[in-house]
């Protein structure tokens, strides 16, 4: 195929990507998940020690590494919020709460695999970014890269 048509193609899915997820009601729920992609940027330092995990109702809920960092994330709660809002476009969080991390146990018996969060490498997201660079509308490449992120860091199973 020539690279004409490739573009041609890629530009097509580029113009149908906002219509789809317009038409789909997905817009809220793509704001909202963005947090999961740049919590790194909105939170800082500390992100390290703190995962998001889900977000129901509006609110989000954070798993945190040991109780000192929940202490400090408690501490910082509303300036989080405030951060975490600013950050979105469409939607805002009502609260965040904050869990300790379980404690690895090892079990003889599998339980049924939850979703988990695992973002994928920095190497992944940079290859995908090249893929798509060709987008000219940056709203567009920005929903697409987020909606990419999004679908290869929800896994099932364990570890």
């Amino acid at each position: 195929m020539s690279r004409r048509k490739y573009n041609h193609r890629r530009s097509l899915i580029a113009d149908l990507l906002p219509n789809i997820v317009r038409q789909k009601g997905w817009e809220v729920q793509v704001d909202l998940h963005s947090i999961f992609e740049d919590w790194r940027h909105i939170v800082g330092h500390d992100a390290d020690y703190a995962t998001p995990e889900v977000i129901v109702k509006n609110v989000l809920f954070v798993r945190v590494e040991n109780s000192a960092w929940m202490q400090q994330f408690q501490y910082r709660k509303m300036e989080l919020l405030d951060s975490l809002n600013d950050h979105l476009r469409l939607s805002r969080l009502t609260d965040i709460k904050f869990k300790l991390a379980a404690k690895k146990k090892r079990h003889k018996k599998a339980k049924k695999a939850a979703v988990r969060f695992e973002p994928p490498s920095g190497q992944e997201q940079e290859d995908f970014r090249k893929q798509i660079e060709i987008i000219t509308n940056e709203k567009v490449r920005e929903s697409l890269m987020r909606l990419w992120y999004l679908s290869h860091s929800c896994k099932r199973g364990s570890k």
